[in-house]
C-alpha cells in the first residue's frame, strides 16, 4: 500500500473518530442526535409473531470443530467490531450475521465509549454513517434479513426512524450452546493522545482517562478495566488497539504498562500501519520484539500477546473497502465457548493469531517448540521462530527523520539481535529445541498464498503464535 494512502486513511479515521464523538453518546448522559422522548408515536407493530430464524443457517459456511485428545477446542473468534452503535455501517444484527454465518464461534462488538443498552434510534435516511452519506439501503437490507416484526420503527416529525437493538436482543437470535458466543465489549476510546483500549467481557461501561503521556493514559484505561474485574469478580481483560492508528504508540509507551497483557499486532483496518511506513514508523511484529526484550530482560514483567483483529466497520451496501470483516481472527483454545473461559485462555495466552492460517497443533515440553499448520493444497508455508537471546545489547537510539529531527513520536533504533530470527523452516511442521539462554521464543507462519480480503495489496496469509520461555509447557493436557 502506497504511503499516500495510508497517510490519507489515518486522517480519515480520525475524522470518522471526531466525527462518532459528536454524533454517538454513551450511557454517560451525553446527548445523542438521534434520541427523541418517549412520548412520540410508535409505528412498530407489537403483536407477537413468530421470528423468522432461517437466516440462521450453517449450510456450506460451518464445520463444527473437533477436540483434541485432551478435549480441548479451538474456537474461531474476533474481538474487535463495530456497528451504528458507534462508527460501523451496519446494524448489530446484520454485523453479527456475517461472522456466524461465516463459521465464526465468538464476537465481541466493541463500539466507541458505549455498550449496546437501552434504548437508541437513528434515522437511517441521514445518519452520516449508515452505508456513509444515507443508509436507506442498510435500511432495506436490515428490513429483508430480519423482517418487519423484528425491526422496529417509528416516526418523527414526519421522518422515519429505527431502533438499534440492544446485545441482549442480539443474542436471542445468534448465541447457541457450543456454536456462538457474543462477548460484552467496548471500545475505550481516549481522544487526546489516541489510546484506543478494548475491555472483553466489560460490565459496567468505562470512561476514558487521559494522562500526561501515552505511557500514563494507556496505563490509566488499562488499570480500569482490572478494577472493574476486582471489584465485580467478573473475568474480563484489556487489550491495546492498534498501537500504529494515527502513530499513537511506541514500544517505549508500552513496555512498562504493567496491566498490558494483550495488543493487536494485526489489525484490519487500512488506516492502521501494521507493517510499519517509511517515516519511522516500526512494524508491529518489530515493536512485539522490543517490548517483550524490555519486559522480560529489562523491566521483571510478564510477556504480553499478539492478537489479530477486524476492527470491522464496513459491511454489505457500504461503498468503503477500508475496514472490511475477516481480515484477523484469533483462535483460542478451550474447552467450552463462554466468555469467561475464553477470557482465561486469552490471559493465559492459549490461543493464536492469524490472517489466513490455520494451525493444527502447538506444543511445547519444555524443551522443544513445536508446530503444526493446517495445509492447503498446492501452498507453501515458511515457519519462523523468532526471540531474544540473554546478552543482547539493550542500547537503543531516538529516530531521526528524513530532515534530521528527532520523532520521540517514533519507536527508538534497536540492535538486530533483538527479536532475531533463531530457526526458519519451509514446510507444515517445524520444532524449535531450546537453548536455555532465550528470554522468549515465538513463532510466526508465513503462506505463499496471497490474502483476498487483504489490509494491504499483495499481503501473504500469516498466523502469529504466542511467545514461550525456556521450560515452558504448552498445550501438554494442562
Amino acid at each position: 500500500m502506497k504511503q499516500s494512502f495510508v497517510i490519507l486513511m489515518s486522517a480519515l479515521g480520525g475524522l470518522v473518530l471526531l466525527l462518532q464523538a459528536e454524533v454517538v453518546c454513551g450511557q454517560s448522559g451525553h446527548t445523542h442526535e438521534y434520541d427523541h422522548n418517549h412520548d412520540h408515536e410508535h409505528t412498530a407493530d407489537h403483536t407477537h409473531k413468530k421470528v423468522d430464524y432461517s437466516f440462521r443457517s450453517d449450510a456450506g459456511q460451518y464445520d463444527p470443530p473437533e477436540p483434541d485428545e485432551n478435549g480441548y477446542y479451538w474456537w474461531k473468534g474476533n474481538l474487535h467490531t463495530h456497528t451504528l452503535w458507534s462508527d460501523g455501517d451496519q446494524f448489530p444484527e446484520v454485523a453479527t450475521q456475517w461472522y456466524y454465518e461465516h463459521g465464526y464461534h465468538f464476537l465481541a462488538l466493541s463500539d466507541h465509549n458505549i455498550l449496546q443498552r437501552g434504548k437508541r434510534w437513528i434515522n437511517p435516511e441521514t445518519n452520516p454513517l449508515a452505508g456513509r452519506g444515507g443508509g436507506m439501503e442498510v435500511y432495506e437490507l436490515y428490513r429483508e434479513r430480519f423482517g418487519d416484526e423484528w425491526v422496529e420503527t417509528r416516526q418523527v416529525d414526519g421522518e422515519l426512524e429505527v431502533r438499534l437493538k440492544p446485545l441482549d436482543e442480539v443474542r436471542a437470535l445468534f448465541e447457541q450452546s457450543g456454536r456462538f458466543q457474543l462477548i460484552d465489549s467496548e471500545e475505550i476510546t481516549e481522544s487526546q493522545h489516541v489510546i484506543h483500549v478494548n475491555a472483553t467481557n466489560i460490565r459496567d461501561l468505562i470512561e476514558p482517562r487521559s494522562g500526561e503521556t501515552v505511557e500514563e493514559t494507556i496505563r490509566l484505561n488499562m488499570d480500569a478495566v482490572m478494577e472493574q474485574r476486582k471489584e465485580t469478580g467478573r473475568d474480563m481483560l484489556p487489550h491495546l488497539n492498534h498501537p500504529n492508528f494515527g502513530q499513537a504508540v511506541t514500544a517505549e509507551d508500552m513496555a512498562p504498562v504493567e496491566n498490558l497483557r494483550l495488543f493487536e499486532v494485526y489489525n484490519g483496518h487500512r488506516g492502521v500501519l501494521n507493517f510499519g511506513s517509511d517515516d519511522g514508523s516500526k512494524g508491529l511484529d518489530r515493536v512485539w520484539d522490543i517490548v517483550l526484550t524490555r519486559r522480560l530482560g529489562e523491566l521483571d514483567l510478564p510477556p504480553v500477546y499478539g492478537l489479530a483483529v477486524d476492527d470491522a466497520h464496513h459491511y454489505e451496501e457500504s461503498d468503503s473497502e477500508t475496514a472490511r470483516p475477516g481480515r484477523g481472527w484469533v483462535r483460542v483454545r478451550s474447552r467450552y465457548l463462554t466468555p469467561e473461559h475464553i477470557v482465561r485462555a486469552l490471559e493465559k495466552g492459549d490461543f493464536y493469531a492469524s490472517s489466513g492460517v490455520e494451525m493444527q497443533e502447538i506444543y511445547s515440553d519444555g524443551s522443544r517448540y513445536t508446530v503444526k499448520v493446517d495445509p492447503e493444497e498446492d501452498v507453501e508455508y515458511t515457519i519462523r521462530f523468532i526471540g531474544t537471546r540473554e546478552g543482547y545489547d539493550p542500547s537503543s537510539e531516538p529516530y531521526v527523520d528524513a530532515e534530521g529531527q528527532v520523532r520521540e513520536d517514533r519507536t527508538r533504533q534497536y540492535s538486530e539481535n533483538i527479536g532475531t530470527v533463531l530457526q526458519e523452516t519451509t514446510g507444515n511442521e517445524a520444532s524449535y529445541e531450546f537453548q536455555g539462554d532465550e528470554l522468549y521464543v515465538r513463532a510466526k507462519v508465513i503462506s505463499s498464498k496471497r490474502k483476498e480480503n487483504y489490509f494491504v495489496e499483495g499481503e501473504q496469509e500469516m498466523a502469529w503464535l504466542q511467545p514461550l520461555l525456556p521450560g515452558q509447557q504448552y498445550g501438554m493436557g494442562k
